[in-house]
């Protein structure tokens, strides 16, 4: 295992923490209780920060050249090809982060990281619902929304399952117990350079220890690949002791669960499943019954924006997949409603990741479905579409709520007429971007709630629309 650094490195020491966030803020924090010397860092900030009743400088990031500070300690947002932290480094200092300090000093404890292009954050919550189901204390945290840093303060749980993004990863020096790698993907390539050093800071992760057990899709072509060198990989999705066969999750050859007992829509999601299901039998070698483990699903909180049905008007289904911020995540929405009539609303900030897969899996539908595209991504997804998949009508639109309402026109309201093969309504309007979220529109919530507004809107503007089936927001 690699050198063990953890927080208490920090005590004494000059501490620069890039980032004002939760993360970033609970760091300070825990270095000050430990007599570091803290300065905030910051690109655009107040010039002092107040934290636990004492006011903390706030520097700009070019304060981390100077020499001066002994530890820098970089939020997730911040890419650690940033010049300052490389220039930092030059000049003596140690770059790390939340989730490096905090698995040196857990690397004792039973944690699983799970981390990959797609998939992540469902995959924790399976996880964390079938070791829960089995008796166990499990503490989530990460990426997911509770900052790891904020398990110092908390009494020691049985297991600790953990989202890990790719920024995230980069620092890390040591590796888990049990990793789950759910998919590779080409992912922000504006914040690591390529789609190699991308991939390389995700397996950072799992690359500081011999027994690592590492669960892998191996549905994902390129996780299968380069995945190869690790001596413990546990294949599961088409291969292994759990995969999906049909609309089953098999374990050991016998049936664990059906899709239609399965609240998660989607095969994608039960290929998440099966993740899980790995990592559950990694860690503990018990699997609940599948009513225990249904029951403590319920229990898990909500995964916002994930082919959620927001509303059903006019026979239309209209689906918030906000979340999905590349090709990926919005390639495993379209499968979800193939045979269905689908418009698309896609698009953001374009930050050159390939659109090939969606062009190619929208070209692969039938009945032909209907794209409208937002922003830069959704221009360049224009002139992709017009050169690979010619059948598929492609409508521009300056907001979402110009989106949604071009998207009920060309769907059309003649689908109240018929149902899909299971009853449900025919057409579908998804919002599955396939981009991030331009900054002028914050973040992917922010624009998960444009979309319900514009369904609302929408709706509320037809007053003969009847018949109308209202799911909820």
């Amino acid at each position: 295992m690699a050198q063990r650094r953890g927080i208490d490195e920090l005590a004494g020491k000059r501490v620069a923490v890039w980032g004002t966030g939760s993360e970033g803020r609970s760091m300070a924090g825990l270095a000050m209780e430990r007599g570091a010397k803290v300065t905030i860092v910051a690109d655009d900030a107040p010039s002092t920060v107040v934290l636990e009743g004492v006011q903390l400088e706030v520097r700009r990031p070019d304060f981390l050249t100077s020499g001066e500070p002994e530890y820098v300690i970089s939020s997730p947002g911040v890419s650690r090809y940033r010049p300052e932290l490389r220039g930092a480094s030059a000049n003596g200092a140690i770059v790390t982060s939340a989730t490096a300090l905090w698995l040196s000093d857990f690397a004792d404890q039973r944690v699983v990281a799970v981390t990959g292009s797609k998939g992540k954050s469902t995959t924790v919550l399976l996880t964390a619902a079938l070791l829960g189901a089995v008796g166990l204390d499990v503490g989530i945290g990460g990426n997911i929304g509770k900052p790891v840093s904020d398990f110092y303060g908390e009494d020691r749980h049985d297991v600790y399952v953990v989202e890990v993004s790719s920024f995230q990863a980069a620092e890390v020096e040591v590796s888990p117990a049990v990793g789950v790698l759910t998919l590779l993907s080409p992912d922000h390539i504006d914040w690591h350079g390529s789609y190699e050093r991308y991939a390389a800071d995700k397996l950072n992760l799992f690359s500081h220890r011999a027994d690592l057990q590492l669960a892998v899709n191996a549905t994902s072509p390129d996780a299968f690949a380069r995945t190869q060198h690790f001596p413990n990989r546990h294949l599961y999705g088409d291969r292994g002791r759990v995969v999906v066969q049909g609309d089953h999750v098999v374990v050991d050859g016998e049936t664990w669960v059906g899709r239609d007992r399965f609240p998660l829509r989607g095969r994608h999601n039960l290929v998440n499943l099966c993740g899980a299901l790995t990592a559950a039998i990694l860690v503990d070698g018990r699997l609940p019954d599948t009513p225990d483990f249904l029951a403590s699903w319920a229990q898990m909180p909500p995964l916002p924006s994930r082919l959620r049905t927001v509303s059903v008007q006019w026979n239309i289904e209209f689906v918030d997949d906000a979340l999905a911020s590349n090709p990926a995540a919005t390639v495993a929405a379209l499968e979800t409603f193939a045979g269905r009539s689908v418009c698309l609303i896609a698009g953001g900030r374009d930050r050159g990741v390939d659109l090939d897969a969606i062009v190619r899996q929208l070209g692969s539908m039938s009945p032909a479905p209907a794209v409208v595209g937002l922003g830069e991504a959704g221009s360049r997804l224009a002139t992709e579409i017009a050169a690979g998949a010619p059948g598929v009508s492609f409508t521009p639109a300056a907001t979402v709520e110009e989106a949604v309402a071009s998207a009920v026109e060309l769907v059309g309201r003649a689908s109240h007429a018929s149902r899909g093969p299971h009853g449900e309504s025919e057409a579908v309007v998804l919002f599955s971007p396939g981009a991030p979220t331009p900054p002028s529109e914050g973040t992917y919530l922010d624009r998960s709630a444009s979309f319900l507004k514009a369904v609302e809107r929408r709706v509320a503007r037809d007053e003969t629309s009847v018949g109308t089936e209202q799911c909820g927001p």
